[in-house]
């Protein structure tokens, strides 16, 4: 048996005498049969899991004669790794020419993949906590900061998608003009 990602397959093996009949159980399960191979050896594919599963040995039967049967109790059990998730946040309004805080959340030390104005993926790793944050540089038009991805630093390397996006919109500055010039008397207004 094995640990796999969420929403993925496994592998359960089975070795024993070439040619015999393995039944066994899935979760508890009605009895299922697999033939060994010529060298004692045999698999399943598990279905798509999203929790543990446990395949339980109950007999093996040989298929020489005379036919020899003998009860089992060995299991395996297909461990199932959640998937890691992300957010964003950090929409915000600043004057041009500022920069703005966007953080990212998740699970502890898993690396979050981004893009900014649908740009080439970036990276940034949350810490232990699961929190992380980059600071924009000096903007001056609006900026969308976008999840892409999630990825666990843990065996195995569970990748989920993420979705969620922070946008920063920037206003411009104001503006101001004088006018006026001229030349008077003194004492005139």
């Amino acid at each position: 048996a094995n640990t796999i990602c969420s929403g993925t397959t496994g592998t359960v093996s089975f070795t024993g005498t070439p040619n015999a009949v393995v039944t066994y159980t899935v979760d508890g399960g009605a009895n299922q049969t697999v033939t060994l191979d010529a060298s004692g050896n045999a698999s399943v594919t598990t279905p798509v899991l999203t929790v543990n599963s446990t395949y339980a040995l109950v007999s093996v039967t040989t298929t020489a004669t005379p036919i020899c049967s003998q009860a089992q109790t060995a299991s395996a059990t297909v461990t199932v790794t959640a998937l890691p998730t992300a957010s964003i946040s950090g929409s915000t309004t600043i004057c041009s020419g500022s920069t703005a805080v966007i953080s990212f959340t998740g699970t502890a030390n898993a690396v979050v993949t981004y893009t900014v104005d649908s740009g080439a993926n970036q990276t940034i790793t949350l810490d232990a906590t699961g929190n992380a944050s980059v600071t924009t540089p000096a903007l001056t038009a609006n900026s969308t900061y976008a999840l892409v991805s999630v990825t666990a630093t843990t065996t195995p390397a569970c990748t989920n998608t993420a979705s969620g996006s922070a946008v920063v919109t920037v206003l411009p500055l104001p503006t101001a003009a004088i006018s006026g010039a001229t030349t008077i008397c003194s004492g005139a207004t």
